[in-house]
């Protein structure tokens, strides 16, 4: 049985938690409530904020992994949340169409990320990287790359994993500004 599979299974129709917390094998992740409680005392792992910017992003298992099996047709679009902490196991990947749902956790992840610790850890991480858009939701990009959309030089063979992706990137502006560099240094 697949984590999808699984998740229909314990969803109430809204919102589909496919894991939560460190679990083992065959337990129940844990509940949105939980989520929310780690997000307000430890912070997310900067990491993550490379492939979606802890912003959520439509769910579209068709685009990603060429499947177009019925169970997911009811969540095409939904809201996605997905990553872990720096300090403290507990990953996360929630597919939610709850108003409710995606509004608590876009808040408090976005609290998350404003606290001087989360700051500071992406800084170390993503000093002269650029945000940009693309046909998967905003990702942040390395100054290389930058420089490649900046060129028009993206192309199949310096992107051959993620050319689609990189192709339809567009700038959107540094991920720090000299503000915070200037204080940083």
């Amino acid at each position: 049985m697949s984590i999808f599979t699984e998740a229909l299974e314990r969803t109430d129709g809204k919102t589909l938690i496919l894991s939560n917390g460190s679990k083992w094998a065959g337990q129940d992740p844990d509940d949105i409530q939980t989520l929310l409680d780690v997000l307000e005392t430890d912070v997310l792992d900067p990491t993550f904020e490379q492939y979606h910017c802890y912003r959520p992003y439509p769910f579209e298992p068709m685009l990603r992994v060429g499947r177009n099996e019925s169970i997911f047709q009811p969540w095409l679009g939904a809201s996605t949340f997905s990553g872990n902490f720096l300090t403290v196991s507990h990953v996360f990947n929630v597919i939610s169409k709850d108003p409710g749902v995606v509004e608590a956790l876009t808040e408090a992840i976005k609290k998350n990320m404003a606290s001087e610790k989360y700051q500071q850890n992406a800084y170390e991480r993503y000093a002269g990287w650029y945000y940009a858009e693309t046909c998967e939701g905003w990702r942040l990009v390395s100054p290389k790359e930058a420089d490649d959309i900046r060129a028009g030089t993206v192309s199949k063979l310096s992107y051959p994993r993620n050319y689609e992706t990189m192709k339809t990137a567009v700038l959107k502006g540094p991920r720090f500004d000299t503000e915070v560099r200037r204080k940083a240094s």
